[in-house]
């Protein structure tokens, strides 16, 4: 037998086995009972037991239920295609922009009591699922600076737009709505699409007319970690 390895691979041993089938054992709990209960109605015991594991191995993974939740995020980031990958020089640059923020919008928007547990949370908990929802989100911004970069090689940006301070605003419009729209308790997803686009309109207008390159500092560098 060859203990699980894959394509030359080593083996994974047996410690490594087991510990990678209690993580998805906690997983699978607490995504049934937070769909089932509801994430405020469920205790963390419960997932312990539901998961056939001692409360202290949840804990080990997730210090609370926040934890428990992005952890489940994570999970399912991992199946999100990346966005900002491709671009079409010759159509509308809103419906892009808008195009590839709708698909994460929408990822947020369909597990809206989770939601509104794990983001306000980024950035500001010591825990290593929510630190990969961070990372997975600098790395967003990163690509949305290349995909702008590529447009603005073929003329359809401004050769005076700031392409990062570009990309900090219209990401700070994309979270800000989708807290807006987590905090208002809407259900009808296209409802906040639609209120992100109303208001990125003019800046990407803006950006495709700017004569000038700005000259105030980058505030990024001196306010802290993002939000």
């Amino acid at each position: 037998m060859n203990g699980g390895a894959k394509d030359g691979q080593p083996p994974i041993g047996l410690r490594e086995r087991r510990k990678a089938e209690k993580l998805a054992a906690i997983r699978g709990a607490a995504r049934h009972l937070f769909t089932t209960h509801g994430f405020h109605e469920t205790p963390m015991r419960e997932v312990a037991r539901i998961a056939d594991v001692g409360f202290g191995t949840v804990s080990a993974y997730a210090s609370d239920k926040v934890g428990l939740a992005a952890m489940l995020f994570v999970e399912d980031l991992d199946q999100l295609n990346d966005l900002f990958t491709t671009i079409d020089p010759t159509g509308p640059l809103l419906d892009q922009v808008i195009a590839n923020f709708s698909r994460t919008f929408r990822f947020w928007a369909t597990k809206p009591e989770l939601s509104r547990v794990v983001l306000p949370k980024l950035g500001n908990a010591d825990n290593p699922y929510v630190e990969k929802i961070m990372q997975r989100r600098a790395t967003m911004r990163a690509a949305l600076i290349a995909w702008l970069y590529q447009f603005k090689q073929h003329g359809v940006i401004a050769s005076g737009c700031n392409l990062e301070q570009a990309a900090e605003l219209l990401f700070t419009l994309y979270i800000g709505c989708v807290n807006e729209w987590l905090g208002a308790g809407e259900t009808v997803i296209e409802s906040g699409i639609e209120r992100m686009r109303y208001l990125m309109e003019i800046p990407v207008l803006a950006f495709q007319h700017l004569e000038t390159v700005s000259t105030v500092p980058n505030a990024r560098k001196t306010r802290g970690r993002d939000r």
